[in-house]
């Protein structure tokens, strides 16, 4: 028995001898190529994020896979390419796709532990971004064997509630006590001596190449009889391109009130300007100072 066997090992093709004795590498004929453990972080190499987790703007989302059933060519060698790339829930690209390839040389340890290669991928949540379900769609050739597979991974995105419009317009207009404050005044009353904060989003403004915009607004403070107590014309200017469109911006302002100020109702008037649109828009909003 012990002779018939070592004649039946020394008769098969090395290539098939490899196949009997690793069957989770994946030669050429063996299984197909797969994309597994399609994972989403909120940090790299971290725990997966739970299904309900939601990213904000401006955050950086993790994204871990493995490569299974691939073919070793000669010399042991690996050879994979991947393309990836991060939707939004209109199938929008956040930024470029990447890609890149696994060129490498497995040894008989790496075969007999059944490596398989991981590739990891961060993307940043644009400022702008909506709120909804994205997509992760990998893409992977095996160049030997020109075998092909797919996976995909979704995480949510909790965006600012800003509404799409088609001319310039400020929203979401608000005064808040303190610079870092979250929530808005119910009730916009400030006492003298004090600072009023107020933060707003601006959209509607058109798009040049490259997604450039390019606005600025001014301020202006009026009293209850009429006269201007503070104004600047140009009190920021916003200029900048990026991959994925920026439809809304933030604009913020402080005013320090006097020691002295008269108590009384004050109009802060808001003028922004589009200078790509070719487009003006001005709102008007009300404190009291008691």
């Amino acid at each position: 028995m012990r002779a018939w066997r070592s004649k039946w090992l020394a008769a098969v093709s090395g290539a098939a001898f490899s196949a009997w004795l690793f069957p989770g590498l994946g030669f050429a004929g063996a299984r197909p190529l797969q994309v597994t453990e399609l994972l989403v972080r909120q940090y790299e190499d971290g725990p997966p994020a739970p299904r309900d987790y939601e990213f904000l703007p401006n955050d950086i989302v993790h994204l871990s896979f493995r490569i299974a059933n691939f073919t070793i060519g000669k010399e042991d060698r690996v050879r994979l390419s991947y393309r990836i790339e991060a939707l939004d829930p209109e199938g929008r690209p956040l930024a470029e796709p990447e890609t890149g390839r696994v060129d490498t040389e497995i040894t008989f340890k790496d075969k007999e532990a059944g490596w398989r290669p991981i590739v990891r991928y961060q993307v940043m949540v644009p400022p702008a971004a909506p709120s909804g379900d994205y997509t992760l769609v990998v893409q992977v050739e095996d160049e030997f064997s020109k075998a092909t597979a797919r996976g995909q991974a979704n995480f949510r995105v909790r965006g600012r509630p800003v509404s799409r419009s088609e001319s310039l317009v400020i929203q979401n207009f608000n005064f808040y006590a303190e610079e870092t404050a979250m929530e808005p005044l119910g009730r916009p009353v400030y006492a003298p001596g004090t600072s009023v904060w107020s933060r707003f989003d601006i959209t509607g403004y058109k798009f040049g190449p490259n997604n450039r915009f390019s606005i600025e607004y001014g301020i202006r403070v009026i009293r209850e009889d009429g006269k201007v107590l503070f104004e600047q014309p140009v009190a920021a200017q916003e200029e900048r391109e990026s991959f994925y469109p920026e439809w809304h911006t933030m604009g913020l302002f402080s005013l320090n009130l006097a020691p002295d100020i008269s108590r009384g109702a004050y109009r802060v008037v808001v003028t922004v300007r589009d200078r790509i649109g070719n487009q003006t828009y001005e709102g008007e909003y009300t404190f009291r100072v008691e």
